[in-house]
Formats: C-alpha cells, structure tokens, sequence
C-alpha cells in the first residue's frame, strides 16, 4: 500500500538513485514544477553539471535559489548545522514548504559516516516544513573508487529516507530505520578501534590534571600530521569530553592517544554508564555559550567520528572515541 507524501508533515526525506542520464526531466522535474506552480520556494545545492540539470527541468521561472555545495561537504556535524542554517534562511513561512534539492556528492571518509550523516537528518530536521529530495549515484562513491571503500548506494538510500522518488512518484519506503536504531549499529560495528590494539601515542592513567592533559597533548599533536588548527581543535574536543567524563562519570578517567600518518584516536574512559543517545550532541543544546552544556556539540564538531560504548564486554564503565582523519 502506497500513502501520499503530503500526509506526513515537517520534514520530508526523500531518496532517489540517479540513473546513467540523470532521469531529471522524468523523475525529478514533475516534483519540482509542482512546488514552483504551488508558489513555493526551490534550493538547489548540487554540483554544478547536476544544478544545471535541475534548473534546466524547471526552464528558469519560478523562486528558485542554487546554493554553495562547499559547507554541505564539512564534517557531518557540520554539514548537518549548514543544511540546516540553508533551511532556516530560505524558509517561505505562512505555511507554504521549502523544496530543498542535494547531491550527489558522497563521503569523504567512509560508508558508515556517511550512512549516519544521512540518518541523522531525519533527526535534525524533523520539525522544518521541508521537501528534501536527495539525489543519490555513483557519484557518491567518490571520483577515485579505488581509493575507498566501496558503498553500496541501494543500501544506504534504503535504511536513512523514509521515502523515495520512483518513477511512479514519491512513495513510503519500507525499508527506512529510525536513526537512533540505525546509529547504533553502526557504532557497534567500529568497536574496538583495531588502533586500540597497538601501543598509545600518549597514556595519562587516573587523570587528576586537565592542565597537564592539555600540554601534553598539545605536545604530542605538534608532532603529528595535523596542522595547528587541527591540533587545537583536537585537543578543544579532548578536552570537552575529558571534562564530561569528570563530572558526568565515575573516576578515575583515562585518556589514551594513538596517532598514525592517516588517522588519530583518542580513547577516554571512566568507570560509570555508557550513554545510550547517539543523538545527542548534533545540535547545540540552547543558544548561550556562556551558559554551558553545548561541550558534547563542540567536540562533534571538532573530529570526524565521536562515538559512546560500554568500555568491556560487561558493560562497565564508558570509552568515548574521537577520531581525526589526517
């Protein structure tokens, strides 16, 4: 059984899979000249061959805006906070829907931080008045499929849009898993980190000094691959989660830092509970700085992957992982 997309309101995740010609004129074009004939707003943030062929569907009438793709290729974290700033500026107001149009782009790092970039938009967005269709292709894989790891794109359109974009039209999908549930697998999956069999960089056992955490790290990362930017914002989201650990957790609190050409890891582990929210933190949790609580949304936004786990199969004690990818 088929349901229309306009019973579901708030955000609208759609998935579709480019063919070989793009299929915009088909497929996508009938959506998009349906919203400009309803009198609502079109953002475009594709590439710039792919842009082309979107507009080129709508035959240049209608409120249509191109976007920069730049900040959407950030850290996801990032990239989730720039879609989201996109949205909140174009937004049409008086209960018309924005129709925001992206990809395809794909991952910079690997599948399973791109499958929980797309997860997590459901979450992010999940109260804006928006019709995101995602277009998804080989394209994604990268430019250089050799260079990575193969993604199975079928997969991941499948298990993060609660819809897709058919030739028949926009119908539910199945297959769609909620993020929180989708998150954690995937999490479970990196864990341990095979780096966490080699020997530390760095080890502070029963951490009493933050100061000293601090110099010692920046130290070590002075050594690495990272440039000084990189370094201190590393060490900013060390530093964060650390902090956590101390007054959230149960001590005594251990950080261990192993650093390679490629990619560097930070471990910290305390003695009490793993939390089990793998949504928290892609959002800051109110808009004062000076108030606190935003330390977990700042740490997200500083590394490439920040992921929570019992610390040992008995589930005792808490390991937060920050990984950079150098």
């Amino acid at each position: 059984m088929t349901h229309s997309i306009e019973e579901h309101q708030g955000y609208r995740h759609v998935g579709h899979v480019l063919g070989v010609d793009l299929d915009m004129t088909t497929v996508v074009g009938p959506v998009l000249r349906r919203a400009v004939a309803a009198g609502e707003p079109v953002v475009v943030a594709c590439p710039e061959a792919v842009a082309a062929a979107v507009l080129a569907t709508l035959e240049g009438v209608g409120d249509v805006y191109v976007a920069p793709t730049d900040p959407l290729d950030d850290r996801p974290p990032a990239a989730l906070a720039a879609i989201a700033e996109l949205v909140d500026a174009r937004a049409p107001g008086a209960g018309r829907r924005l129709h925001l149009v992206t990809g395809p782009g794909g991952p910079h790092t690997d599948p399973a931080v791109w499958m929980q970039t797309e997860a997590l938009l459901n979450h992010v967005l999940a109260e804006r008045p928006v019709d995101h269709i995602c277009l998804l292709g080989p394209l994604d894989a990268g430019p250089d499929r050799s260079a990575g790891p193969v993604v199975d794109v079928d997969a991941v359109v499948h298990a993060t849009h609660p819809w897709l974009l058919t030739e028949v039209g926009t119908v539910r999908n199945p297959a769609y898993r909620l993020p929180a549930e989708l998150l954690r697998e995937v999490q479970r999956a990196a864990v341990p980190d095979p780096l966490e069999e080699t020997e530390p960089t760095l080890a502070m056992v029963d951490l009493e000094d933050m100061r000293a955490l601090r110099r010692a790290l920046t130290r070590v990362l002075a050594d690495s691959s990272l440039s000084e930017d990189a370094a201190q914002d590393f060490v900013l989201a060390i530093d964060e989660v650390t902090a956590n650990a101390s007054e959230h957790g149960i001590p005594p609190v251990d950080v261990r830092l192993w650093c390679t050409p490629e990619r560097l890891l930070c471990a910290v582990t305390d003695r009490g509970a793993a939390f089990d929210d793998p949504l928290v933190g892609y959002g800051p949790a109110h808009g004062d700085m000076a108030v606190g609580g935003m330390g977990l949304w700042l740490a997200r936004r500083s590394v490439d992957s920040l992921t929570a786990a019992p610390a040992d199969d008995s589930g005792d004690g808490c390991t937060v992982r920050l990984v950079v990818n150098a």
